[in-house]
């Protein structure tokens, strides 16, 4: 269990990160050589779990095991293989990895408790060391439920602009969003990039037939790091996801009067540029309003970002003629959100009248809220609580005691709201009953190459996700996960 859970994982993060199309650094982009060679290794990985596999028309890597009785219900797992440009080694790739050791720890955990002498058969051992599981194996132990983990192709939209490029075909709403219209820096549409780099006929047709039936998923669960700094804070390697919050993008335009700096007169200029500044102080003051003065309450999680700002010409002898901004504002709730949203465009509004400067606001994206299913992060918490005898049989004391203590850590198994957009908001639009498991980071930084999660914090994870898996799909003990169609309850 130690390799399955321990060494295999952190050895396959490292592997994964070097597969890269920039020299010292990390970046993975869509369709790109080192994104093609990451779905070839990936692929081999779940073979070793057991998985059959394949690659869908858009790049998804796709590994299932299918209970051999007539199981009906199915668990999801995913993450993205994509990274930014000069990424970290875990956006995206731990929830792959972690899921990919979670379920052979689920399996030769199965394998050793039906076994006579509590170790695992020989011949499971690969001439490099992995654990290899064969697929016939693999399905005759999963009683209650096939599982189904995706490598989607792009999440983070650094080609094209346009974030959930994978889940979004899985979950069957690609054309819905028009994204295969999207086009990257060279001007080509990701249906034609489709046609001629990933020899796909007819990109809609092949877009509609890559949808999952929902009904036959029973739930999605997605682990990533938790990019931020909380569960560090808190001394904690693990948090279960209550919800990720709705966004929306907003870019603002202020158009003034362009003129000399040195001859204009203070009184009389029209400065695009310092009208912005006004607004941008305005719309921070509206997301730090405390509660007790018609603020948001703070686990409201409001947050008011201007991350973007081009000012014409852009000279320091010239008084700006026109300024532009962008504006992000999520909170854990639409309501909120969309009344912030309001105020936001009001305070642009009246600074525009005030000042005698045109303005314009175009709304340039929405994203709703997504709520994780209560059983789920029900039963994730309480696999999450219960992995402390996975990790006493998998972690030396040493590495156990550090970081303050794992074991002490999982019996306080905080709940989180994520303020970063995940492929489990796309999903959702299909699968509802979702939840995410956050995995601390060092510092809560991410999108970076100092982006880092400690070695005993992935199995933590891995061992976390293995006990659920086991509940769900193995022995049932978690039962079946209660729907809007009057499922049962979760038992657990």
């Amino acid at each position: 269990m130690r390799r399955a859970l321990h060494l295999e994982p952190n050895a396959h993060l490292k592997q994964l990160a070097e597969i890269s199309d920039t020299e010292g650094s990390l970046a993975r982009t869509y369709l790109s050589p080192a994104h093609r060679r990451a779905a070839q290794q990936i692929q081999q990985w779940m073979r070793d779990c057991g998985m059959e596999t394949w690659v869908d028309a858009v790049g998804n890597v796709h590994g299932r095991i299918k209970a051999a009785h007539d199981a009906q219900q199915t668990v999801l797992l995913g993450s993205h293989y994509d990274t930014v440009l000069d990424g970290g080694a875990y956006d995206g790739a731990l929830g792959i990895i972690v899921g990919l050791a979670a379920v052979k720890g689920m399996l030769l955990g199965e394998l050793m408790q039906r076994g006579t002498t509590g170790r695992l058969p020989e011949q499971l051992e690969s001439k490099d060391g992995d654990v290899v599981i064969p697929p016939t194996l693999a399905s005759s132990l999963l009683r209650f439920g096939s599982v189904h983990l995706v490598a989607f192709a792009d999440e983070e939209g650094v080609r094209f602009g346009s974030t959930f490029l994978g889940s979004r075909a899985v979950a069957g709403t690609l054309l819905k969003y028009n994204m295969l219209a999207a086009k990257d820096r060279a001007g080509a549409s990701l249906a034609n990039v489709l046609r001629e780099e990933a020899g796909v006929a007819d990109p809609w047709v092949a877009a509609a037939s890559l949808a999952l039936e929902p009904g036959s998923i029973s739930e999605y669960v997605e682990v990533h790091i938790e990019q931020g700094p909380v569960l560090e804070a808190r001394g904690l390697p693990l948090g279960v996801v209550a919800g990720i919050a709705g966004q929306t993008r907003l870019w603002v335009t202020v158009n003034g009067t362009q003129g000399h700096a040195g001859t204009v007169p203070m009184r009389g200029r029209r400065d695009a540029l310092a009208a912005a500044a006004e607004m941008v102080t305005a719309i921070e003051s509206l997301c730090l309003q405390p509660e007790e003065q018609g603020g948001a309450p703070e686990e409201e999680n409001l947050v008011c970002t201007v991350g973007e700002l081009k000012v014409w010409p852009g000279a320091s002898n010239v008084i700006s003629g026109s300024t532009g901004f962008s504006v992000d504002i999520r909170s854990k709730t639409d309501p909120v959100r969309m009344r912030v949203v309001k105020e936001a465009v009001r305070a642009v509004e009246a600074v525009c009248a005030r000042r005698g400067v045109p303005c314009a606001v175009d709304r340039k994206h929405d994203a709703e809220a997504v709520l994780a299913d209560a059983d789920v992060m029900e039963a994730m918490k309480a696999a999450a609580e219960a992995a402390e005898s996975i990790l006493k049989t998998t972690l030396t004391e040493e590495e156990l005691s550090r970081h303050g203590g794992l074991l002490e850590g999982l019996r306080k198994v905080p709940v989180l709201v994520s303020g970063a957009g995940h492929d489990a908001m796309a999903i959702a639009e299909a699968v509802p009953r979702m939840g995410m498991l956050f995995v601390r980071c060092r510092g809560g930084v991410s999108h970076s190459p100092l982006e880092h999660v400690e070695p005993e914090d992935v199995t933590t994870s891995a061992a976390a996700l293995a006990g659920y898996l086991w509940g769900r799909v193995v022995s049932g003990v978690m039962g079946p996960v209660r729907g809007e169609q009057g499922r049962d309850k979760t038992e657990l």
